[in-house]
């Protein structure tokens, strides 16, 4: 009697186990999936965490360089200037906010070093001063070739300089 039960149960425990074989095998190729794309997922990961932490703002300068480059040799097949191109592309708030940029732009760029410093004071000073052309002009005549300083002038008492030069100095020093 068992062998009946046995014959009669047989094909379906064998379909039945058979669907259990495969649906084990379904879970196992995607646990295998899964676990291939972790792995995937964290390699990645490792190569982003050890790029700089400015690679991405990089990474689009270089972009949008290229583009720029690629549009400028556009332009110039065309026989166009492209700064003429690329400003006509660029609208009227964009350039607002570009002047307004440039204007708070502080051109001092504070202290670097005593040469620099000095530069910086020489270059503002002779900004400042206002030759008198027509004293020059005036003096020249006057002296004539004793104008000129030669080895033999020691130039301590040639020239008397006048009040406003002297107060003027004076002012400068004082700042």
């Amino acid at each position: 009697m068992s062998e009946k039960n046995d014959d009669e149960a047989g094909p379906s425990t064998s379909k039945s186990k058979f669907s259990r074989l495969q649906r084990l095998r379904d879970l196992e190729l995607k646990m295998n999936e899964a676990r291939k794309l972790n792995h995937q997922e964290v390699v990645e990961e490792d190569k982003r965490s050890k790029l700089p932490a400015n690679f991405e703002q990089k990474r689009k300068r270089v972009e949008w360089e290229e583009e720029q480059d690629k549009k400028r040799k556009e332009a110039e097949s065309a026989g166009e200037e492209f700064d003429r191109v690329k400003l006509l592309e660029v609208g009227a708030d964009e350039a607002e906010k570009w002047e307004r940029k440039k204007k708070k732009k502080n051109p001092d760029q504070g202290f670097s070093d005593y040469e620099a410093a000095t530069f910086r004071q020489y270059q503002r000073l002779t900004k400042e001063m206002k030759p008198d052309m027509n004293n020059y002009k005036q003096q020249r005549e006057k002296a004539g070739e004793e104008f000129y300083a030669t080895r033999d002038t020691l130039g301590l008492n040639q020239w008397k300089d006048k009040p406003e030069y002297v107060d003027r100095m004076v002012d400068d020093l004082e700042k």
